[in-house]
């Protein structure tokens, strides 16, 4: 059975099909929804506390026990598919705020050479934390029919609030892959409102990838 790492990399490199799910993508116009996040199984676990926490822990050895504190709130290793402690900056916790009080910590599952495999946790004030769920971006730049609870590239919060946006490489030198960017809901899922995306025929600058998908 394919790990979530393996089915990340296939989807956004091109590695090989996935068999028994539609390759077709949804209409460029359509929006792109994901199921509700998991929700925190510890209704009195302190959100806002463990992400101040993490933004004040002085090491990686504190963020990786903070993550570890969290697992008996929130399982985030499900995102991560095999549970394998030893994977390069397993654990780590990156604090990114979105504004309008939306905040998000990514988990890293594992680290390659220039991005990771990662978990997405909403750390609202006022309700309990969850595992953010999305559609996967194929290399084609559009929404795939897959679903999943880990992505993969590089994390940051977008520039309209309440968003987030992952930045995936094809290819070391960074000049093809995709760069979506999510809306997260408050139930936990993520929409993918606006992809841009080049393939590696005529690598360029990201600055330059055309738009591939919008749902606005």
């Amino acid at each position: 059975m394919r790990s979530l790492p393996a089915l990340l990399f296939a989807l956004a490199l091109g590695a090989c099909a996935n068999p028994g799910v539609d390759p077709a993508p949804p209409p460029a116009d359509a929006p792109a929804e994901a199921p509700p996040g998991e929700p925190v199984a510890a209704p009195d676990f302190d959100g806002p506390a463990w992400l101040a926490a993490v933004e004040a822990a002085p090491d990686d050895a504190a963020l990786v026990a903070l993550s570890e504190t969290l697992l008996d709130a929130l399982d985030w290793r499900t995102a991560c598919g095999e549970d394998d402690p030893t994977s390069p900056r397993r654990g780590i916790v990156e604090v990114h705020h979105l504004g309008d009080g939306l905040d998000i910590a990514g988990v890293t599952c594992e680290t390659f050479a220039y991005q990771s495999v990662f978990a997405i946790v909403s750390v609202p004030p006022d309700a309990a934390p969850r595992l953010v769920r999305a559609r996967l971006v194929g290399e084609d730049g559009q929404p795939s029919e897959n679903t999943s609870e880990s992505f993969l590239g590089l994390l940051s919060a977008g520039a309209v609030p309440g968003t987030f946006e992952v930045f995936t490489k094809s290819a070391g030198h960074g000049g093809c892959g995709t760069d979506a960017r999510y809306a997260l809901q408050p139930d936990g899922s993520a929409t993918v409102v606006q992809v841009r995306a080049n393939d590696c025929t005529a690598p360029v600058s990201p600055d330059e990838w055309p738009v591939t998908f919008s749902a606005e």
